[in-house]
């Protein structure tokens, strides 16, 4: 503890030295913790006693502070015991209030204190009057209040006698009692106990782990422990008693036994110091809202105290640090206060700080900040200021802390409490947008505590479509409520409202439920197909009802899309109901061939969405729109825009991702993409929604059919297709399953079964009255069917793209026509297969996609392209990088072409293009620039 002490050592000596002149003086020894300072008292010690003086000695401790004199006890009782000189008045007061007049558990009176202290500096006088008197306290800050006093006058009445009175104390401590300022005050001799340096440091670690000691050890253990000796030392023996080596892969280890080490001399400050234990404490509790006021008020410490208590913490290593301006404590501190406390007292405190908050005219939610750490807070008033403050929150758009403390408020409501229900209404009302599952169980848990059956339709009525879902028991519940209101033709008014929107919400819940899906057609005829003098509330039931006549085809297509487009025109984009209706109006407009009805609504609901829209309202129009883009045939953007809508909610977002994952769904099912197929199927949502049950049969089939295994597809695709029949989803315009099982049918070499289902798709478009669908179900027809009438099915679907504009399913159509006709009409079935390929072409160049229309209507993926193809090089796009790929294998142009189903002029077109941008001029450099653009490298593929 001595090592570079060699000042301090000088010092002590010359002070010593001095004081035999007769210069009496008094000498400070201060410094931080650990760092020595009763070393350095030991050393004086030894040094007087070398020197012939005269060595008194003492220590101080906070548990013998109410010891009367307890110090000075220490000093003088060596005296006493040896006896005095005839004569010696001063040995006599002393002997007599420490043997005879005062017990250890007496208080000094005036008088007799009077005695001691004059008796103490008599009888020290008058020893170093004989030779030099050392008196060495440690721990001054923990003295006794009698002896304090002793050692105050002495130090003050020094001069002309050999004496010296040395003194440890950390100079942060001197404002607790004036006496011990005082005594350091007229210390003539300071010096200050210090922290090793790096290099002695070093020299401790190689003495203890050898001479190898890895330097960077060494350094580590400097910069955990400040080079304070206690501290080194301590860490030291705990790595040696761990058995580290002192080598490099030990650093981590050491970095968690510092850890420890500083936690503990944390806890061991805070238990044996009271004033800085309750300032730590207080800091702790306060937190951010820590004010010097609110610091003393919580610690019941005064000013001078607080400022003492802070003071050895900014010298404690470890304990506080500066942010911002201000003193805030470690992690470490108040990990170790709240073990120190427990959590009934941190219950306490939490509680008197927000009353000493509130009192201090703090707004709501700063006092309910330390509401929500109380443990069993019962009180009206707490919960009162636990709901104001979640209001106030809600009101500064930040829902995540309201949801906080209305679920605080209602975890100690009682359970009789009447305003249970009112706080769940407010906490649904907070998570509608970003929790809308955690938002309708509230609603409903207020409506069965409401106290009657209007105030509980009203709730229920209040819930948004977009919450309810497809609930079975939620649809219970709502039926229930609606039935006790009556017979709509009874009401009116606005009872008649809230049972149109009870009505509404019912059938939403309800949408898996195949005999109340069943109704939904007459009560849209009861209601009338007219809807442009319906009220919101009847809007919102009739656009269920679309909803569900169109899931089940039971209503002509053209009635669909007319009342569609008739709500559309009447609800304006800015409108409340919006968010609702977005779930639902694209889908039925889509599956009525209304797409552009669709995309220009969703484009003016963009215009107006307020900035910055949620992202889960931004998520839904994304994946409305990849629905429209995909059906006009432009996949690229498509897959961008359901990927887009997917990453703005995010996987664990559950009642928030359907439609997003039914998008991505859809794309990956169109472009054969095995990655997107998987990342749907990682897509987690509700065990009990229809829609993503049929998502995760549809992608596992997709990736079961990739895998060569047919059977296990099939299966897949069979049970979200019966699922879907017993719900009575029966539309294929909306999830074609029937067309996927025909065609894995199809491959198993099952003929007659895949004919049958194709056969039923084609009826039931027919019956819906889709001429897109109806087009789709004619071609898959075609496709299986051989000969003649297999041509005619082809020829069918081919007129009736052409006479709906669809381009893209006309292309391919064409196409797959050409391809038949050719085997018995050779010069028709080019003609037909060169139109078919000059459409497509055509849809290329317009569109300016990256990603070509042929890709996307593409039977099989090309058995030529490996996985580890690049879909593009450099900055080829990835039509040309497959033609360039091809190429390289050898493939003639005329080969390309036939294999990719475009014509020669293309691959000309797009080999001129890829020679252009790899920096080559003919087909033998193909190769070679190909590879160095392929490195890594050389940049990113694509």
């Amino acid at each position: 503890m001595l090592r570079e002490r060699g000042p301090e050592l000088r010092m002590l000596r010359a002070a010593v030295q001095e004081v035999e002149s007769g210069r009496g003086a008094v000498l400070h020894i201060g410094g931080p913790a650990g760092t020595g300072r009763t070393a350095l008292a030991r050393a004086l010690a030894e040094l007087a006693q070398a020197e012939g003086a005269m060595v008194l000695k003492a220590s101080a401790a906070e548990s013998e502070r109410d010891l009367a004199v307890g110090v000075v006890r220490q000093l003088v009782n060596p005296l006493v015991s040896r006896g005095g000189e005839p004569g010696d008045t001063s040995h006599g007061m002393l002997s007599a209030i420490l043997n005879g007049g005062l017990d250890q558990d007496s208080e000094l009176g005036p008088g007799s204190l009077s005695c001691f202290v004059h008796g103490l500096h008599a009888t020290l006088k008058r020893l170093s009057g004989d030779r030099t008197v050392v008196t060495v306290v440690d721990d001054l800050h923990w003295v006794d209040e009698a002896s304090l006093r002793a050692l105050a006058f002495l130090a003050t009445r020094l001069r002309g006698a050999r004496l010296l009175l040395a003194v440890t104390a950390p100079d942060a401590v001197c404002e607790r009692a004036p006496l011990v300022q005082e005594i350091l005050d007229s210390a003539e001799y300071r010096l200050e106990s210090r922290a090793f340096t790096p290099a002695t440091t070093a020299t401790l670690a190689a003495q203890r782990f050898g001479a190898d000691c890895d330097p960077a050890f060494a350094a580590v253990c400097h910069e955990v422990t400040g080079g304070v000796p206690k501290s080194l030392l301590a860490l030291l023996d705990r790595a040696a008693g761990q058995r580290l080596w002192g080598q490099s892969p030990d650093v981590p280890r050491m970095r968690e036994l510092a850890g420890s080490l500083r936690r503990e001399q944390l806890r061991g400050l805070l238990r044996r110091d009271r004033v800085v234990s309750a300032f730590a404490t207080a800091m702790v509790i306060l937190g951010e809202q820590a004010t010097d006021v609110l610091l003393a008020r919580l610690s019941e410490l005064t000013p001078a105290e607080c400022r003492t208590a802070e003071s050895v913490l900014r010298r404690m290593g470890g304990a506080v640090e500066e942010v911002v301006g201000r003193l805030v404590p470690t992690p470490a501190l108040t990990k170790v206060v709240s073990e120190v406390i427990g959590s009934a007292e941190s219950s306490r405190l939490h509680r008197a700080a927000a009353d000493h908050l509130e009192e201090c005219g703090a707004g709501p939610e700063e006092v309910a900040g330390q509401l929500v750490q109380v443990d069993g807070m019962h009180d009206r008033r707490g919960l009162d200021l636990l709901k104001a403050a979640a209001v106030s929150a809600r009101r500064r758009g930040a829902p995540e802390t309201a949801v906080r403390y209305f679920r605080r408020a209602l975890l100690d409501s009682p359970p009789d409490d009447g305003r249970r229900a009112e706080l769940l209404l407010e906490l649904a009302a907070t998570e509608l947008d970003a929790w809308p599952a955690a938002a309708k169980q509230h609603l409903v848990q207020a409506a069965r505590l409401l106290p009657d059956d209007r105030s509980r339709a009203e709730a229920l009525s209040w819930m948004p479509l977009r919450v309810s879902g497809y609930d079975p028991q939620l649809a219970e519940l709502l039926r229930e409520v609606r039935g006790r209101l009556g017979p709509e033709c009874a009401l009116s008014g606005h009872e008649r409202n809230v049972a149109l929107r009870l009505e509404a919400r019912w059938r939403q819940a309800g949408m898996t439920d195949g005999k109340l899906l069943a109704t939904a057609g007459n009560r849209l005829r009861e209601l009338g197909f007219d809807g442009s003098r319906a009220c919101p509330a009847e809007r919102e039931l009739r656009v269920v009802l679309l909803e569900a006549v169109t899931l089940t085809g039971e209503v002509h297509c053209a009635e669909v899309a007319r009342m569609a487009r008739q709500i559309v025109a009447q609800v304006p984009a800015s409108s409340v109901q919006i968010s609702s209706f977005m779930q639902i109006l694209p889908a039925v407009l889509l599956a009525a061939d209304q797409g552009d009805a669709a995309s220009s609504w969703l484009e003016a609901v963009l215009a107006h969405t307020r900035r910055p829209a949620p992202p889960a309202f931004q998520s839904l129009v994304q994946a409305q729109l990849a629905f429209t883009l995909l059906g006009r045939g432009e996949v690229a953007r498509a897959k961008e825009t359901a990927i887009n809508a997917v990453d703005l909610v995010g996987g664990d977002t559950q009642e928030m991702i359907v439609t997003s994952a039914l998008a991505l769904g859809a794309v990956a099912m169109v472009t054969r993409d095995v990655e997107l197929a998987k990342r749907a199927l990682e897509i987690t949502g509700s065990e009990t929604d229809l829609r993503m049950y049929t998502l995760r049969r549809t992608m596992r089939g997709a990736l079961a059919e990739g895998a060569g295994d047919h059977e296990g597809a099939l299966a897949q695709v069979l049970d979200g297709g019966n699922r879907l029949e017993r719900a009575g989803w029966r539309n294929q315009a909306v999830l074609p399953w029937l067309c996927l099982a025909a065609g894995l049918h199809h491959r198993l070499g099952q003929r007659s079964e895949a004919v049958a289902l194709a056969e039923e798709h084609l009826r039931r478009a027919v019956a819906w009255g889709s001429p897109n669908g109806i087009g789709r179900a004619s071609h898959v027809l075609g496709l299986l069917t051989p000969g003649p009438r297999g041509i005619e099915h082809l020829r069918q679907a081919a007129e009736t793209f052409r006479q709906t504009g669809n381009r893209t399913e006309l292309s391919w159509t064409l196409r797959r026509l050409g391809k038949r006709m050719r085997t018995t009409s050779p010069a028709e079935g080019e003609r037909v297969l060169a139109h078919g390929m000059r459409l497509a072409e055509q849809l290329l160049e317009s569109s300016g996609a990256e990603e070509s229309v042929l890709t996307r209507t593409r039977q099989r993926p090309d058995p030529v392209l490996s996985p580890s193809t690049p879909a593009s090089v450099s900055r080829l796009t990835r039509t040309e990088a497959t033609v360039a790929e091809l190429a390289v294998r050898g493939l003639g142009n005329h080969e390309i072409a036939t294999r990719l189903e475009i014509s020669r002029r293309a691959v000309e077109k797009h080999l001129t293009s890829s020679y252009r941008k790899l920096g080559i001029e003919r087909r033998a450099q193909l190769a070679d620039a190909l590879r160095v653009a392929a490195r890594p490298s050389g940049g990113p593929v694509g």
